[in-house]
């Protein structure tokens, strides 16, 4: 059989569709096309996930919130106030001691108050004291302020310095000089002006020192009274010329050490006391907000902790995060190549 038999045997024997297989093609060829899914449908599925985030949060803050309101408050803790020095008791006049600073500390100051040195009868001495007092506000640092410098000038003193500034805190720097009789006197008024903090008092013996001098002002003017004498016997002019040079100089020396012994004297007549004046608001305990405060405090806290919590979360849970939706994207690009040689099969 040659070939064109064969091909003729063959388009005479093709096959033909049956009535139902060409209504369904029709069907098929009629209806339109596929189209893809919208936007808002593809996000159907995520608005609800993104419902789902506020409500978590406002359930979060919710708890929090909760949790700071019925959670009790943690009890205040005591300062205790620590003083050096003493107080005895307060001149007419004086301020007393602010309430706040009374107790054991107040009672241990006025115990060391009564022992503070006072410099020796008869003797010469260089007495320096150093106060530092706290004060409650600025209102008493004002008034401890004019209290001191008024105590200075009662007691037959002066005022050297003063440097007074007030801000958030306050503070005050006195420089004060007093007669060394009225040294003890002095610090125990200015000690009660407030609590003491600080105290420190120097007493230096100046009477050899005095000593000292009077004896060479003594020998220096008997040089004087001699080389006068010298001058006066003295047979020619060159000699007269030079005891006078030397009496100029012995005469010098004499004020010098004059000088000397009226500022050695002048130190041991005024005592020097250097006060310090301080507010203690900035070392007091705050006082406590209100319970509004406290609560909202807590749930800021409690909010921490849970934003802390969940970013942990979401730092270890995020690696197989990623591999599940590569599974998931690897398994549906699988599925869609599987349908599409379906359809290219029928």
């Amino acid at each position: 059989m040659s070939v064109n038999e064969i091909v003729d045997e063959l388009r005479g024997s093709r096959p033909r569709a049956s009535e139902a297989l060409r209504l369904q093609v029709l069907t098929l060829s009629a209806s339109p096309p596929p189209r893809a899914p919208s936007l808002l449908a593809r996000l159907r599925g995520t608005r609800r996930l993104l419902l789902a985030l506020p409500a978590a949060a406002g359930l979060a803050v919710l708890a929090a919130t909760a949790i700071g309101v019925t959670r009790p408050a943690p009890a205040p803790v005591a300062r205790e106030a620590v003083a050096t020095g003493a107080t005895a008791e307060p001149s007419i006049g004086a301020t007393p001691p602010p309430a706040m600073f009374a107790g054991p500390a107040q009672d241990s100051a006025a115990a060391a108050q009564a022992k503070a040195p006072a410099p020796t009868t008869g003797r010469a001495q260089r007495y320096g004291a150093t106060l530092t007092l706290g004060v409650e506000d600025t209102d008493e640092l004002s008034a401890a302020t004019q209290q001191a410098l008024a105590i200075a000038r009662d007691l037959g003193g002066y005022v050297v310095s003063v440097q007074y500034a007030t801000g958030d805190t306050g503070a005050a720097s006195l420089t004060l000089r007093v007669p060394s009789a009225q040294a003890a006197a002095a610090v125990t008024r200015l000690s009660s002006l407030g609590t003491i903090l600080a105290q420190n008092v120097q007493i230096d013996d100046l009477q050899e020192s005095l000593d000292t001098l009077d004896g060479q002002i003594e020998r220096v003017r008997a040089q004087i009274a001699a080389l006068t004498a010298a001058i006066d016997r003295a047979e020619t002019a060159a000699e007269r010329a030079r005891l006078l040079e030397r009496r100029a100089r012995t005469q010098l020396e004499l004020r010098n050490l004059r000088a000397s012994r009226s500022g050695t004297a002048e130190v041991a007549r005024n005592a020097t006391i250097q006060l310090e004046l301080r507010t203690e608001e900035s070392s007091a305990t705050p006082a406590p907000g209100s319970r509004l405060d406290r609560a909202l405090d807590r749930a800021l806290a409690v909010l921490a902790w849970e934003a802390v919590v969940a970013l942990a979360i979401l730092v270890a849970a995020a690696p197989l995060a990623l591999v599940a939706v590569a599974v998931w994207l690897t398994r549906r690009t699988r599925r869609r190549r599987e349908e599409d040689r379906l359809l290219a099969a029928s």
